[in-house]
């Protein structure tokens, strides 16, 4: 007790995303990556273009801040703004993936054990998913039915009537090596709900086996490779043989489909390496009937399809379940795991080295942003789904959730001239859980702080910055390094070219 009370409080201090080499990198190279895209006729999709905008923005003050002033001794102080986009943000895929912990946690699932379904797809079938949301919605139709079927039998053989199992699921779209590898984390409540209006509560079931976990796979894979086929994307032996329409965005961006084409298969799309190799490619969907293969506890792979349910958590073990969430809903990127070389290209440690012994990748600036464009998501693309009892339309929702009135995300008012309570703002919450900081509490008095000023003009800003003496400027970004040179008819070379052909 002695030690807690004389640890020293964490004192806020703004983060300087500037410093970082995510930012760094594209900071010096995003202008020369677009204008090699538009040099060669393949320019990127808007929502790529503003995904990077956005993040050279997140977090810098000269763009816009909020005002924080002291109730009691007037101390001000400032909070930049942050992008909120869902691509590779690391602060925000951070403070997103905590807000998703901290909501599901202490809001939404009830006192249950739970258990993790991590399914995987053929190398082939991930450029499918991806570009097009169609299809990618009818695959996670079949697993989804195929789990709860799986958890609905299984209850009704233990004599349990109307049974309801309740899943929430995240989809991820890129692997340690910044590889697109669109895949799916689904939390399932480890048993079901059943019971009548007054007497429904959540029934335990003995967990998964092997067998289980090997028949749910094979019933998986040859639903999916069913409706491939029916699709007339496979013939009768699994082998390709047509491919999906891909979706607007995809056919209209040329760019956009060799990135998330290459990324999935390990080869780079643009620049002087064009289809070499960064990582050794997969296997397909392999043999017609093949026999599944374990891979490890409650983990099968077969036709390139793959189901790891090995991850599981007891009723008590919240702050388990807890780091789990936080797993799932991670973001693709860490700036820990990244450096810049001394020759200028970008070190990217995995998390998880290869059997061949690699521990590091190693790219071009242009490389790294191309795999990073690749596994933004596209638009009106929905990387958290809920089922069965979670479902929003479900009539067992309200029954089931720990706090159904709480809603994610709560933010400040936007309106400046009300006295607005910082205390309900979701950032500021995370903070406090995270880092141990309370941004609502004064640095100097510890009285409260409150929101007198959303500052946007960027003149505006500028002069306020500079009063407080903080950097007034944004970071400067570095111009395309090639440029195309302006055609002049009267040229000596135009002149000759020209006199050539004539003469011809």
């Amino acid at each position: 007790m002695e030690a807690a009370s004389t640890a020293k409080p964490v004192t806020y201090m703004r983060r300087r995303p500037e410093l970082t080499p995510c930012y760094s990198i594209i900071q010096n190279n995003l202008n020369t990556f677009i204008s090699d895209r538009n040099r060669e006729g393949r320019p990127l999709p808007n929502y790529v273009i503003k995904e990077f905008e956005a993040f050279l923005e997140c977090g810098i003050p000269a763009y816009g801040c909020l005002r924080l002033a002291c109730r009691s001794c007037l101390k001000e102080q400032i909070v930049a703004f942050s992008c909120k986009k869902r691509g590779f943000c690391p602060s925000c895929c951070a403070k997103r993936q905590v807000e998703a912990a901290t909501h599901l946690v202490d809001h939404v699932l009830p006192m249950a054990p739970y258990r993790q379904f991590v399914v995987t797809f053929p190398i082939p079938m991930r450029y499918w998913l991806h570009s097009n949301k169609v299809l990618f919605a009818k695959v996670y139709r079949i697993i989804i039915k195929e789990i709860h079927d799986y958890y609905k039998i299984k209850a009704t053989a233990s004599g349990i009537k109307d049974p309801r199992p309740g899943a929430i699921s995240f989809t991820q779209l890129a692997g340690s090596a910044l590889n697109l590898n669109p895949h799916l984390h689904i939390l399932f409540c480890d048993g079901v709900f059943a019971g009548g209006s007054e007497t429904f509560r959540f029934r335990n079931l003995e967990a998964i086996t092997d067998k289980e976990v090997e028949k749910l796979l094979t019933d998986i894979s040859s639903k999916v490779v069913k409706l491939l086929k029916k699709q007339g994307y496979l013939n009768h032996d699994g082998e390709m043989v047509n491919h999906p329409l891909s979706d607007s965005i995809f056919q209209d961006h040329e760019s956009l489909a060799m990135a998330t084409s290459s990324s999935i298969v390990g080869r780079i799309a643009f620049g002087p390496n064009a289809g070499k190799k960064v990582t050794r490619i997969g296997s397909g969907f392999g043999y017609y009937e093949e026999i599944p293969l374990a891979k490890g506890h409650r983990c099968f792979s077969v036709n390139g399809f793959s189901l790891h349910a090995n991850t599981a958590t007891n009723t008590l073990a919240r702050d388990r379940l807890r780091k789990l969430v936080e797993y799932i809903s991670r973001g693709p990127l860490s700036n820990e795991r990244l450096e810049i070389t001394k020759s200028g290209q970008v070190k990217l440690k995995l998390k998880t080295a290869y059997s061949d012994g690699t521990s590091h990748l190693l790219f071009t600036p242009g490389e790294f942003i191309e795999k990073l464009s690749a596994i933004i998501p596209p638009p009106k693309s929905h990387l958290v789904k809920w089922s069965g009892v979670f479902a929003p339309n479900s009539p067992c929702r309200k029954k089931v959730v720990l706090k159904p009135e709480e809603k994610k995300g709560r933010s400040p008012k936007s309106s400046c001239t009300e006295d607005i309570p910082l205390k309900n703002s979701s950032w500021s919450k995370m903070l406090a859980k995270v880092f141990r900081i309370d941004v609502t509490k004064c640095q100097h008095c510890k009285g409260d702080m409150a929101i007198i000023a959303a500052i946007t003009n960027r003149s505006e800003v500028a002069r306020y910055l500079k009063h407080l003496g903080i950097e007034h400027e944004a970071p400067a970004r570095a111009p395309p390094r090639y440029q195309e040179e302006p055609f002049e008819f009267g040229s000596e070379q135009n002149r000759y070219e020209t006199t050539a052909t004539i003469d011809n």
